[in-house]
């Protein structure tokens, strides 16, 4: 683009680079156009509202600022609004602005905002607010009123706009958080109750989502399992015992319907010594206003004490080479079970050390990477075909890796993704050392554990451009 308006577009471009502002001097010096010409252009940017002018010592300096069309706020701004112009008079205002102050549109419109007579507009704070959003600066603040008799909590941003004119103004958009507020006093309230509740609480308890994975415990139980409560956090509620009672466990869970709330049962653990223990465990179901299951709340007990007074009852009468051989026959029991699971770990990890090598090891590129665009796993052959290590990959942006991938063509990528989308296509990677590579890429969105994913598997074409 040539002309006025070319020159304009490199102005506005030089001051995006430089944020701080630039005098005409230095403007027109990084331009190499004449100074009469460059403030000639600036002006013309000032009315327009693409530019703003501050005085720092004798020098003027401009910078690039965002204001919003008055016309455009007021078209799809939801919250009440206050219009004021350079001058900070009121010179709009939208409709939920009169109900949400009680007062009617001759009361505000024409006047300065420090003059409406409404107790709120004396702060001076809100001619601050108004005086930034004039000069291209956004600012916040929460303030507690008193309308029509009635204690509020709004919080009043600033808004930098421009009207049609070209002329500079503020707008002044009122969020009421009042019931927000109260909400989360409420809240509070209930986790200072629930958690004085907690105190001194001897039993487990957990929480669990829907597909049984714990999403809390307290203390007591965090000692049971030998984790911490973060380290808790998604770990199968069935994990935490004997794998061979897991079906039982899983069975319990399907007994709890909207007819039948809990359900209670008696379940064997091992303990960290070795030995079998006895818990007793309610499970609770949590309702939606559906009636369908949101969560679970479960609470447990030690019993092992009580469970083996029970069966010092039942051995009384029994002589002692039997007491002995049932006590061997548990320990042996309890012995095959742990290393049973100590068996059943080991496979897995075999199992995951053997995808790792696969997957390290695959003769094509493999890329994943995250709705932000980030890569968070890549195997070795990307490593030696990209020129990067597997550490540095991790660290890049997919659109570093694939140039003809821009970040608003990758958000609009994953805007059409869904779990098992394929493509197939041909594209190009671009190398550490700059060398752009035609590969034939395999695209696929996957989900894991509630998060999707983007695949990417790439294979260099024969041919090559050098």
């Amino acid at each position: 683009m040539t002309g006025q308006s070319g020159e304009m577009i490199e102005i506005k471009e030089l001051l995006k680079r430089n944020p701080r502002g630039m005098s005409i001097t230095e403007i027109s010096s990084a331009l190499h156009l004449h100074r009469n010409t460059a403030a000639k252009y600036l002006e013309t940017l000032k009315l327009r509202g693409d530019v703003d002018r501050k005085e720092i010592g004798t020098a003027r300096n401009y910078f690039l600022v965002q204001r919003i069309p008055v016309s455009s706020l007021l078209a799809y701004w939801p919250a009440p609004l206050i219009i004021c112009d350079i001058r900070l008079n009121t010179v709009m205002v939208t409709e939920g602005i009169l109900s949400l102050l009680g007062c009617s549109l001759d009361v505000m419109y024409g006047v300065p905002i420090d003059e409406i007579p409404i107790s709120l507009f004396k702060d001076p704070q809100i001619r601050e607010i108004c005086q930034s959003a004039v000069h291209g600066e956004t600012q916040t603040q929460t303030f507690r009123v008193t309308i029509r008799k009635k204690e509020m909590l709004l919080r009043i941003q600033g808004i930098p706009v421009v009207f049609d004119t070209g002329r500079d103004g503020a707008a002044l958009a009122f969020f009421d958080e009042t019931e927000h507020q109260s909400t989360m006093k409420e809240l509070d309230l209930l986790k200072q109750q629930y958690t004085a509740l907690q105190t001194g609480q001897t039993e487990y308890i957990a929480h669990l989502d829907t597909t049984h994975r714990i999403t809390y415990i307290n203390a007591p139980f965090a000692d049971r399992t030998g984790r911490s409560s973060r380290q808790a956090v998604g770990t199968p509620f069935t994990s935490l015992f004997p794998a061979q009672i897991s079906q039982e466990i899983e069975d319990l869970f399907g007994e709890i319907t909207i007819a039948s709330e809990s359900a209670t049962a008696e379940l064997m653990m091992i303990r960290n010594d070795g030995t079998i223990g006895r818990e007793q465990w309610i499970l609770q179901a949590i309702f939606d206003e559906q009636g369908g299951i949101a969560a679970y709340h479960a609470t447990g007990r030690d019993i092992t004490e009580l469970a083996r007074c029970r069966e010092q009852l039942e051995q009384y009468h029994r002589n002692v080479e039997t007491l002995i051989e049932d006590r061997t026959a548990s320990l042996q029991e309890a012995n095959r079970m742990l290393m049973a699971t100590i068996r059943e770990k080991e496979e897995l990890e075999r199992e995951l050390l053997f995808i790792q090598f696969a997957f390290d090891h695959a003769s094509d590129s493999i890329l994943l990477i995250n709705e932000e665009g980030r890569i968070i796993r890549a195997n070795e052959t990307a490593s030696i075909l990209l020129g990067y290590t597997v550490e540095e990959l991790q660290t890049l942006h997919v659109s570093e890796i694939n140039p003809s991938i821009t970040r608003s063509g990758w958000r609009e990528m994953w805007a059409g993704g869904y779990p098992g989308k394929r493509i197939r296509t041909r594209s190009i990677h671009r190398m550490r050392n700059g060398r752009i590579l035609n590969v034939d890429v395999s695209r696929t969105f996957v989900r894991f554990l509630d998060q999707l994913y983007f695949c990417s598997i790439a294979r260099p074409l024969e041919e090559q451009d050098d």
